[in-house]
């Protein structure tokens, strides 16, 4: 049986997607830190759709976590079809003043662990010349945000490595995609005692962000941006000079969270 791989699955973004994924009938191997919550989502999608539905508990942000994801599938005799690198945590303020760990667990989890997954899998994808990869990215990924920094510049190299290894892989029948999205409600604001609608960002719900990136991946879309306004944003800027961007980046990004929009 095939699956689909969705890290970060216990909460935000990555629980709308299993729930999306397990909407179309499809096999489910479900990754994060809360061994609770994956196995209550877990339960839940198997008895509504009758699909199988793995869980591992896994913090993606350690550095060899990648390698026991992929051991854990081999062991399992899993066929991972679909990778959705979902995971993701972020940080807002001052560079200098955020503690120095965290902002390297944040570079592990967005860029070593989800460029790891993606090679360790795409070798099985390559002899069968089918597969998919969907890489969570933002529209962050297009400008700096101060007071934002390293989530803006993790997010960039999402964008850049799926455009790039996008082209490698065009001849294999694998389609590699990058969703941006803009400000999502998550119950990541809620652990974070933020209430969303002060920012000066559009914000939307999640089901409407993950149906257009399943949408978007099975039409093999490269950039996927939910949201007219969002497209807006992204577009506009880049006719406008890096530096008046960069400012109203610091207005942006002094609103504490205003632009994240997935979880661990």
């Amino acid at each position: 049986m095939s699956y689909v791989l969705i890290t970060g699955a216990s909460s935000g973004l990555g629980k709308v997607f299993a729930q999306e994924y397990a909407a179309l009938g499809a096999n489910l191997i479900l990754v994060a830190r809360s061994e609770e919550k994956l196995l209550t989502l877990s339960a839940e999608l198997r008895d509504k759709y009758n699909i199988d539905v793995r869980t591992l508990m896994q913090d993606l942000s350690l550095q060899e976590s990648a390698e026991k994801v992929f051991a854990f599938c081999n062991r399992e005799k899993l066929t991972v079809e679909t990778l959705v690198n979902n995971a993701g945590f972020g940080l807002s303020g001052a560079f200098d003043s955020m503690p120095l760990e965290h902002l390297e667990k944040m570079i592990i989890l967005h860029n070593l662990t989800l460029m790891k997954l993606t090679y360790l899998f795409l070798p099985d994808m390559k002899r069968r010349n089918r597969g998919s990869v969907l890489n969570v990215s933002s529209i962050t990924a297009f400008q700096g945000i101060p007071y934002n920094a390293v989530y803006a510049a993790t997010k960039a190299f999402i964008l850049t490595f799926s455009e790039s290894i996008r082209e490698e892989l065009r001849h294999y029948g694998i389609k590699v995609c990058s969703l941006c999205p803009g400000l999502t409600e998550t119950a990541i604001f809620d652990k974070a005692g933020i209430d969303p609608y002060q920012t000066l960002m559009p914000i939307g719900p999640p089901e409407p962000v993950v149906r257009a990136a399943i949408n978007g991946l099975e039409k093999n879309k490269n950039i996927i941006i939910p949201g007219l306004i969002n497209k807006i944003l992204i577009h506009g800027g880049r006719l406008l000079p890096r530096s008046l961007m960069l400012k109203l980046g610091i207005v942006l990004g002094r609103n504490k969270k205003a632009f994240l929009q997935n979880s661990c």
